[in-house]
């Protein structure tokens, strides 16, 4: 037996011992010297783990004396002990029919209303919860637990009237055809559905939406599934890497262990385990991937957290490899259960699920807010409906913030039951940078075959890099997301090739609709040549905007890597204003260019030359605002 196994043993055990000893030590409310015997009987029998013959010793007591309090309350405690939840409470109730002295049996209204608020009776929970605390005057765990209990309750009625429009339905049958498929996640095209299904043991499952309809789901790859069990599980926006729950079957560090596979071309590697920077000896699992597939956020319940599992995080280094985790930190994790993390593709948002906060019961889901100093802040409950008294986990919300994916639990008929549901997310909740993405496929301008680059999205204002993916080696496929809020970036860079700049302005503006890009990279030799699209200057001026300095210091590594390579940088403007003035002002523009290039390496003096061309090549009509815009250039050109 574990040690885990063993410890809820141990507590079983002695909380039927607590049950054996209930009003030993007190008077007791019968007279029925035959009620008595059968009640000091009972004690033995729950000490000697005779639980059904406790029971019938109980309800025979009962039965010649029906207002026999203790025997009541020690019959609602063993049903509790044994998870008889509902034979508990009507037990409970029948004591509490029978009570005259409040004081002396306070403590039935803390059951009373503590199961009262697992059902989401809430009303009827905060009546026996203000009962007891007005007849418990000691300040212990118990009273604690009530004044938590009371004030859900009063939470709950307060949000309950706050019927957030979320429209919740389930996915079809086809996708929720077990009784138990829970933890979704989607690729950021919202095309491909992956989530865990269990029967006997865990499986990863996929399913993709064709023509608006998910085909039947099918384990995810001969490489991934096993005999053994595969859970909860995240994918990269681009759907090409996959983080997942391995429990048994693999080497691991721990009971449970994190593992990674990639996907190249329609096949996925051999999983690999992430390592002990990642993985512990104890329990790690339910794994979140950033939208660039480089931040992973996940659950453990190793030492050195604030709760029984806790949130923890790893990032890449700038070689790829996972750095040692770190625990997400109080403003998150509580004394109890934090768990299943989702960092929203937008990376300013986390969604998780929790039971130690103030909610509707059970686990609930949550979001918070990163803010500017990388503080998470601001922790929200999700709201009713999809918050209940039962357990809800797992909250995926698409790119756009208008819709959610999670899993919504049920136990009927002591089965419990898992199905897959979609919400609309009311505006009231919705983010406040929405995102989307840009895709498309990247390759040789020469070969036309596909190119495994490095596409990477830096917010021009910040220098940050926000996202970093690579192309498929075999489809030259890529995805790469975009928020709201900023202006972007995006470099696709190949050894051997030009690195192509692409401009993103989303300050203002929302993106709704993905992108699509087709890149073609061209070979670094002489004659080919590039926009460089990120150069950017003040109004009517050669002075160089803060902003191009991302692009530019890019073009530095780019001579430093290639030490023989000679340039011309040239200059274009729209037709706007004299052919002389055009003329005079690309010429300084140029000149800016390479001057902020040579102040960084002194030697490009003699490598680079500039030029200017006024308007006298637009590669766009000057009859539109965008069209000026595009002709308004510095172009990369090589000449050795």
């Amino acid at each position: 037996m574990n040690q885990s196994k063993l410890r809820i043993s141990v507590l079983f055990f002695v909380s039927l011992l607590s049950v054996a000893h209930l009003a030993s030590a007190q008077q007791l409310s019968t007279k029925s010297k035959k009620a008595i015997k059968l009640y000091d009987e009972s004690r033995d029998m729950i000490q000697a783990r005779q639980f059904d013959e406790a029971i019938e010793a109980l309800n025979t007591a009962i039965s010649k004396d029906p207002g026999f309090i203790e025997a009541y309350i020690r019959l609602g405690n063993l049903y509790k002990s044994l998870r008889q939840l509902d034979d508990a409470y009507q037990e409970f109730a029948d004591a509490k029919s029978q009570i005259v002295d409040t004081r002396r049996y306070a403590s039935i209204f803390l059951s009373m209303g503590s199961y009262e608020f697992s059902q989401g009776d809430y009303e009827k929970a905060q009546e026996n919860l203000t009962i007891y605390l007005d007849h418990k005057s000691t300040n212990d765990k118990s009273r604690r637990t009530a004044e938590q209990l009371l004030r859900n309750c009063q939470f709950s009625l307060v949000n309950m009237k706050e019927d957030f429009e979320f429209n919740p339905r389930p996915l079809d049958s086809i996708v929720n055809s077990m009784d138990m498929q829970y933890f979704p996640v989607l690729t950021v095209d919202l095309n491909t559905l992956i989530f865990v299904s269990r029967e006997q043991d865990e499986e990863i499952m996929v399913s993709q939406k064709v023509d608006g309809t998910w085909t039947v789901p099918e384990p995810i790859s001969n490489n991934i599934s096993t005999e053994f069990n595969e859970g909860t599980c995240s994918i990269s926006a681009d759907g090409r890497t996959l983080v997942f729950t391995s429990c048994m079957g693999r080497k691991g560090f721990g009971s449970c262990d994190l593992f990674i596979s990639t996907k190249v071309g329609d096949d996925w590697s051999e999983p690999v385990n992430l390592g002990r920077n990642v993985n512990s000896p104890q329990w790690d699992s339910q794994p979140s991937l950033s939208a660039d597939g480089r931040t992973l956020y996940f659950v453990s319940n190793r030492p050195g957290g604030f709760g029984q599992r806790d949130i923890w995080v790893s990032n890449k280094d700038k070689d790829g490899n996972w750095m040692k985790a770190f625990n997400l930190g109080a403003d998150i994790n509580t004394s109890q259960d934090d768990i299943s993390p989702f960092i929203h593709p937008g990376g300013e948002r986390l969604y998780f699920s929790a039971n130690g906060r103030l909610g509707f019961g059970g686990f609930d889901i949550y979001f918070a807010e990163l803010d500017s100093n990388q503080f998470w802040t601001d922790v929200t409950n999700f709201g009713y409906p999809v918050n209940t008294h039962n357990d809800e986990v797992s909250m995926f919300i698409t790119a756009d913030g208008r819709r959610g994916f999670y899993s919504h639990e049920e136990i009927t008929d002591n089965k419990r039951e898992s199905k897959l549901y979609e919400i609309d997310i009311p505006e009231q909740l919705q983010l406040h940078h929405r995102s989307s993405y840009v895709s498309g496929v990247v390759t040789s301008e020469e070969s036309g075959l596909p190119v495994n680059a490095n596409i990477k999205l830096v917010n021009l204002r910040t220098s940050d890099e926000i996202n970093w993916v690579e192309s498929d080696s075999v489809t030259g496929k890529y995805f790469i997301v975009l928020s709201e809020g900023s202006q972007y970036g995006m470099f696709v860079e190949k050894s051997g090739y030009l690195t192509r700049s692409i401009n993103f302005n989303f300050e203002n503006k929302p993106t709704e609709q993905p992108i699509n890009i087709d890149i073609a990279l061209q070979k670094i030799k002489p004659g080919a040549k590039i926009v460089l699209n990120n150069i950017f200057f003040d109004f009517d001026s050669d002075q160089l905007d803060a902003r191009s300095r991302v692009e530019l210091d890019r073009v530095v590594r780019l001579f430093d890597q290639n030490p023989k390579l000679h340039v011309q940088i040239t200059g274009h403007t729209d037709n706007v204003g004299s052919e002389e003035y055009n003329l005079a002002l690309s010429e300084r523009r140029a000149h800016s260019v390479v001057r902020y290039l040579v102040s960084k390496r002194p030697d490009l003096d003699s490598r680079i030359m500039s030029r200017g061309m006024g308007s006298s090549e637009p590669i766009a009509s000057n009859a539109t605002l965008e069209g000026q815009q595009l002709n308004r250039r510095i172009e990369f050109k090589i000449l050795k």
